[in-house]
């Protein structure tokens, strides 16, 4: 199993990448085929949440996965590095303001989960960033 897990030699900031990968290739997948969850996330809206919408976001979440993944397991290279804190801070950017500027989301069940990883990878990767670069 430990072939498989990213390296937590210098800390754990890959795995919380990698756990942040596999949620969000779960909501990837299921914004394809479902959009009730994504609803529920965007409660206040959730009208304006179309089969569409929930494919433009399925791809972009799987994008933010798809780096998240790569810096898993190559925690230090900058680049991937730095991609990685751009997934984090548009994600948080994006959920917090749907909530406090346009007023689509509000925490709940569906929505915590985005907002806490959000900020979580945001304050993580930034405030461990020389640590895992140097």
């Amino acid at each position: 199993m430990s072939s498989v897990l990213p390296s937590a030699a210098s800390g754990y900031l890959p795995y919380f990448l990698l756990l942040s990968t596999v949620a969000g290739t779960y909501n990837a997948f299921q914004n394809y085929f479902v959009i009730w969850q994504s609803k529920e996330v965007y409660s206040l809206k959730a009208d304006e949440m179309t089969f569409l919408a929930g494919r433009i976001f399925g791809t972009w979440t799987a994008l933010a996965s798809l780096i998240r993944g790569m810096a898993a397991y190559n925690v230090n290279e900058r680049v991937a590095y730095d991609l990685a804190i751009g997934t984090y801070a548009l994600a948080t950017w994006h959920f917090t303001s749907e909530w406090l500027i346009f007023g689509s989301v509000r925490p709940n069940r569906g929505s915590i989960g985005a907002i806490v990883i959000g900020w979580t990878g945001l304050i993580w990767t930034l405030t461990q960033r020389d640590h895992y670069l140097s």
